[in-house]
């Protein structure tokens, strides 16, 4: 069974100008801790259609617990 994630992460700049790399960091992070990045959901757009914030999707395989 997989257990699943998400980070909230604003786009900042225009245009995608994600110079400040977070997103890498934070995927970085999540790896550490046994995480693996499997996509995005663009969760809020600014009024010209260009997304704002994304949530960062995670997941990991956790033992089935006993029944």
């Amino acid at each position: 069974m997989y257990r699943y994630e998400y980070e909230s992460i604003k786009i900042s700049g225009f245009m995608f100008d994600n110079s400040d790399c977070r997103h890498r960091e934070v995927i970085d992070a999540r790896a550490r801790d046994g995480w693996r990045y499997v996509g995005y959901v663009p969760m809020e757009y600014m009024g010209s259609g260009i997304p704002q914030w994304l949530d960062l999707i995670f997941e990991r395989e956790e033992a089935d617990e006993p029944c």
